[in-house]
Parts: C-alpha cells; sequence; structure tokens
C-alpha cells in the first residue's frame, strides 16, 4: 500500500523555512518556529526533511547556490570597481528584499551558533571564505592586467570588500533601509580608482 500523497510544495517549504532562519538564525529557528511557518505537522516534517538540521543544509545548499551565481555574475565585470559594485548591490537588494528575513543567511546563522552548533558556524565560514577566494583570485587578476580601479593588494581588498559585505547584511538585519545602504555602498564603491 502506497503512503499517502504529500500535502505541501517541498520548495515552498523550503523557501518558508530560509527566511525563518534568516530572520531567526539556525538556533533561533525552533522546530515548532518551522512547523507553523511551513504550516506542516511534525511527522510531516520529519517525513520529508528528517531533523531540523539537515532541513537547514538544504536551505544553506539552495542559499549557497544562489550567492555562488552572484558571485559569479559578480566576478564576471569587467573592472574591480564593478566587481565590487555587483557584489554589495546584489547583496544590498537581496538583504532587504523580504519585509522580515532581512540580512544575508551566511553571516546571521553564523552569528549566534552556540558550542552546540559548532558544524553548522564552520559550514557558513567555510562558504564565506570560499566567497572570499574568488574575489582575491579576480583582484590578483585585477593587478595583473594592470586595472587601474583596483586600490589596493588584491587579497587585502578581497578580504575588506568582504568586511564590507558582512556589514551590509548586519545592516540590513538591523532595519537600515536599501537606499541608505546603497549611499554607503556608492561612496565605498567610490574609493575604487
Amino acid at each position: 500500500m502506497a503512503g499517502r500523497p504529500r500535502q505541501f510544495d517541498i520548495d515552498v517549504a523550503v523557501e518558508t523555512a530560509l527566511h525563518l532562519f534568516i530572520e531567526k538564525g539556525y538556533e533561533g529557528a525552533s522546530f515548532a518556529d518551522l512547523v507553523k511557518a511551513m504550516g506542516i505537522s511534525p511527522p510531516s516534517f520529519y517525513a520529508a526533511f528528517g531533523s531540523k538540521e539537515a532541513l537547514f543544509r538544504r536551505v544553506v545548499e539552495r542559499y549557497v547556490a544562489s550567492a555562488r551565481a552572484a558571485t559569479r555574475e559578480a566576478v564576471a565585470q569587467p573592472t574591480a570597481r564593478d566587481v565590487v559594485r555587483h557584489l554589495l548591490t546584489s547583496l544590498a537588494t537581496a538583504a532587504t528584499s523580504h519585509p522580515t528575513a532581512r540580512g544575508c543567511l551566511l553571516v546571521q546563522s553564523a552569528l549566534v551558533s552556540s558550542d552546540n552548533a559548532t558544524h553548522v558556524r564552520d559550514e557558513l565560514r567555510r562558504e564565506r571564505e570560499a566567497n572570499n577566494a574568488a574575489v582575491a583570485a579576480r583582484f590578483r587578476k585585477a593587478e595583473e592586467l594592470g586595472d587601474a580601479t583596483l586600490p589596493g593588494p588584491p587579497e587585502a581588498m578581497a578580504r575588506l570588500t568582504t568586511m564590507v559585505l558582512t556589514g551590509v547584511a548586519t545592516q540590513a538585519a538591523s532595519g537600515i533601509e536599501f537606499n541608505t545602504l546603497m549611499s554607503a555602498i556608492d561612496a565605498y564603491v567610490g574609493q575604487f580608482g
């Protein structure tokens, strides 16, 4: 005898969980919060995802795919200045587009993780570092090509840009509006040649 058909859309449930994890962080989003937000029963949750951690990994996979696509688009830009503008504008747009889930999953869920969630914090850190490495590689190429918009050493400028990205995400999470973020982004990008 076949099981009952699933009563909910997995993609919608994962997207809902993504917003909740951005809003509350990994630890702050309780199991009760998740099943309520997704509109599913605990047995349905366990049948579909197995555990909160497994759901979070699925959410991270989705989020990371989108973040990597934005990074690929950014590093394809013609100058270091354009790379930075694209990265920061993309993040500011994404980080302020939802009414309650503001910020960045890679930042929000890593900030408050206790020792019980070290593996989550480490996974998110690895992803942030992969992004930094991609930007550093692009800036090394800019330096090799004599790109006058790169204002300093590639590794240092990539780390500074990563720090600014984290700041944009944190500011968005604290309620700073898109236009205010963009004014600051424009000022920062102006430092690039």
